[in-house]
């Protein structure tokens, strides 16, 4: 009987202290009780992200209708699980190393490195990173408002050695390259200091209609010594080019380069190169001869057959066929 209650008593010691060490541990939660969160519902303009609104409607800069936003999701930390009990992985320190095997380069540059068990940890501010062995940099500068005065004027140039008319813009043919990021918001001035007419189309560009460039069609021309506003937003990328859209003026120099930059480009140099040809030919002679679709002009230049050398060789029927061929501009 002394035993039995001996034993008793030691079982009720033993469960008193587990249930005591057991007392600081957490366990887990099998079962979560379902929350519901109500979110807010915002708009914005597809356009212009940095608009913001909590009821639908407009854009007050571009007119489009507003779009529900997406709401931010905040990606959780990661967990280890270890027998039913669930620890941030950030709280778990790795067998096997400790701080004092990591070595901090000596370094001061900007791109410091971390040496850990022979492994290399880029630590650089403006951090790169590689796919299909091209390296990227992203651009975190928030979008912004790029600006560009264009002045047009008169000219005179000798590309040939006779002294034509032609237009320069900001003193330079061809005109400046605009540079842009994906998100910028361009505000280009032109300043038309002509006695003529002008305007700009910027060519393979979304954007509003009304910013299209086209005379007497999506807007009225720039009129002599005035100063127009082209506003719109970037969302697009690639290498383009801009230039006027009146009276042949494109011809005689008002063309340039258009550059949207991604916001994460290759790492590699880029050389924009514009090829360009002149004449000294009135450009409305020029345009009139396409029109005709006759062949004086390549002649001139002995890249393409006259009829005396088609007739002489005995092949007449054949450049009267792809004459017939052609069509005209």
């Amino acid at each position: 009987m002394k035993q039995i209650i001996v034993i008793v008593l030691l079982l009720t010691s033993y469960t008193i202290a587990h249930t005591q060490d057991m007392s600081g541990m957490k366990m887990p939660i099998k079962k979560r009780e379902a929350t519901t969160q109500t979110r807010k519902v915002t708009y914005t303009c597809p356009m212009h992200p940095e608009i913001h609104s909590d009821k639908p409607g407009n854009c007050p800069k571009c007119g489009m209708k507003l779009v529900k936003e997406k709401p931010k999701q905040v990606k959780q930390p990661a967990m280890h699980q270890h027998d039913n009990m669930q620890m941030p992985k950030d709280s778990v320190k790795e067998e096997g190393m400790d701080m004092k095997d990591m070595k901090m380069d000596g370094d001061t540059s900007q791109n410091k490195m971390m040496n850990m068990d022979g492994m290399q940890m880029n630590m650089s501010a403006e951090p790169t990173y590689t796919v299909f062995q091209k390296t990227y940099l992203p651009n975190n500068d928030p979008p912004r408002t790029v600006r560009y005065d264009l002045y047009i004027a008169d000219t005179m140039v000798n590309f040939s050695g006779k002294i034509k008319r032609a237009i320069a813009v900001n003193g330079q043919i061809p005109m400046p390259t605009l540079t842009f990021t994906e998100g910028d918001t361009a505000e280009i001035y032109v300043h038309n200091n002509l006695n003529e007419e002008t305007a700009l189309h910027w060519h393979g560009l979304h954007l509003p209609n009304q910013y299209d460039g086209v005379p007497n069609l999506t807007q009225m021309p720039i009129m002599p010594h005035t100063t127009h506003l082209y506003k719109f937003p970037i969302i697009q990328n690639g290498t383009h080019f801009y230039h006027s859209h009146s009276m042949f003026q494109e011809q005689i120099g008002m063309y340039g380069m258009f550059i949207m930059n991604k916001r994460q480009e290759w790492d590699i140099p880029t050389v924009p190169v514009e090829l360009r040809e002149w004449a000294d030919m009135k450009q409305e002679q020029i345009n009139s001869r396409w029109h005709n679709a006759d062949d004086w002009v390549a002649i001139q230049k002995g890249t393409t057959q006259s009829y005396d050398e088609a007739i002489g060789s005995g092949h007449c029927n054949t450049k009267l066929t792809t004459e017939g061929k052609r069509r005209s501009e």
